[in-house]
């Protein structure tokens, strides 16, 4: 692809300096992109020291695009890319690879997040894996992030030092083993505060396990109260480099310092997330400090007891129909218009479920009897109270049981005959404070002239 591309750039400016000879002056400098990848993730990752079985197992690996040139990259593509095999490292199984983004704005940066998995094996210490990030758009040609670079197996070593202090959404403290409601398409700010060491360490990486098929990560910003290092972009990434620590496996230096500076102290990793996927799942979120000092790797003695859990609802998925019975009725008769809302997602509840209904005026005003008879069943405790010759329904302050229904119901009537086709407003539901939109429901009522000699009764 990153050829194709290529070949189709320089015709385009060989075209163009074509043109430009034609008309006696020099063809017009191509205004392009100009990308630049730069991995922003440690190399190093690991495995419990003494019992793999415990401990992390999933670590992001991610590469920084950005644009220093004058127009946008559009279609860009990032592809991680296996340089070397190993049986215990690899990434996590149904995870995104490649990512797309649609456009990349002249001097913008975008960060691609990817997620290698390890095998809980004792054999897999020590082992590494080379890797790099290729990322093409339909301006450039392939560009990749340094190589030769890996992903290297440590013993983490278990400590206390460390711990996960809070986890935030939007601003609102999510206890450990508690939950967070996200909806699809929606953005959500999370907030992860540690504390490590006063004066920090060489290294340090601190992050959320985000599965890349459920969150799109916009934006990391990162402070340290120890922040003495070497890393220009520490408070952009979830990994500081505070002692210009040597990535390159070819080194005789590799995975050392070559300088002086520490990180940590209290950190807040404050990120800025789109939910891309996931609907209908519940998944453990796992939190990660992980660490380099005195010669040795660590992570935080509370990892397991520091997860929550976050359950994904897609909007789409909230479904309203509405059905008249009887259908046909006659003209001045009653029918009972009917509304069911099902909740089909198994892992979470609904509040603040409302939708309106105005009626059909046509060919004569639909209206609600005079008898409402107005009810509702499995919708918490809502606000559903139509009036007598009322032209517009009003539900709102619903709950759904997850996987539950809803069921609301209002008896109506029409003075003419015909067919009277009815659609409702859409179904909302509030989530962490943000209303999201559903779908509608229509049904069509047919109302028959009244038979001769025979009264009008109520259906």
């Amino acid at each position: 692809m990153g050829r194709v591309r290529l070949v189709r750039l320089l015709g385009v400016v060989v075209a163009a300096a074509m043109i430009g000879s034609l008309v006696g002056r020099p063809g017009p400098a191509a205004a392009l992109p100009v990308l630049t990848v730069t991995p922003i993730t440690w190399n190093v990752v690991g495995l419990d020291s003494n019992n793999v079985i415990v401990g992390p197992e999933n670590f992001p690996v991610g590469a920084r695009v950005c644009n220093s040139g004058t127009t946008a990259a559009t279609d860009v593509v990032a592809d991680f890319v296996w340089d070397s095999a190993d049986a215990y490292i690899d990434l996590r199984p149904g995870s995104q690879d490649p990512i797309s983004l649609a456009s990349l704005a002249a001097g913008s940066c975008r960060d691609f997040y990817f997620e290698v998995a390890l095998d809980r094996d004792p054999a897999a210490y020590t082992h590494a894996r080379r890797y790099h990030i290729q990322v093409a758009s339909n301006e450039t040609g392939p560009l990749s992030t340094p190589t030769p670079r890996e992903v290297y197996v440590e013993r983490l070593i278990s400590q206390n030092r460390n711990a996960t202090t809070d986890v935030r959404l939007d601003g609102v403290s999510i206890p450990a083993g508690g939950t967070m409601t996200l909806v699809v398409g929606n953005s959500y700010t999370i907030e992860l505060d540690g504390s490590t060491a006063t004066n920090g360490y060489e290294q340090i990486e601190t992050f959320v396990n985000f599965p890349n098929t459920i969150f799109r990560i916009d934006s990391v910003t990162t402070t340290y109260t120890a922040n003495g290092g070497t890393d220009a972009q520490a408070g952009s990434k979830l990994y500081a480099d505070g002692c210009a620590w040597v990535s390159d496996p070819n080194s005789p230096n590799y995975r050392a310092c070559s300088g002086v500076g520490k990180y940590g102290g209290d950190i807040v990793v404050t990120y800025d997330v789109t939910i891309i996927g996931g609907a209908g799942t519940s998944q453990t979120l796992n939190t990660l400090i992980c660490d380099f000092s005195g010669s040795s790797f660590h992570y935080h003695a509370d990892f397991a007891s520091s997860a929550r859990t976050i359950s994904v609802i897609d909007p789409a998925s909230i479904a309203i129909v509405k059905r008249f019975i009887p259908d046909p009725t006659s003209a001045g008769g009653v029918s009972t218009l009917t509304f069911t809302i099902s909740n089909p997602n198994p892992n979470n509840a609904l509040s603040g479920v409302g939708f309106g209904d105005t009626l059909p005026t046509s060919p004569a005003a639909m209206v609600v009897a005079p008898a409402p008879n107005a009810t509702t069943s499995g919708c918490g405790s809502p606000t559903f109270a139509p009036s007598a010759g009322d032209a517009a329904l009003s539900f709102s302050g619903g709950s759904i049981a997850a996987g539950g229904t809803c069921t609301v119901s209002v008896d109506i009537t029409a003075p003419s005959a015909g067919t009277y086709p009815n659609t409702s407003g859409n179904v909302s539901h509030g989530i962490n404070a943000a209303t999201v939109s559903g779908n509608t429901a229509s049904d069509t009522l047919t109302v028959n002239a009244p038979t001769p000699g025979i009264a009008n009764a109520p259906g």
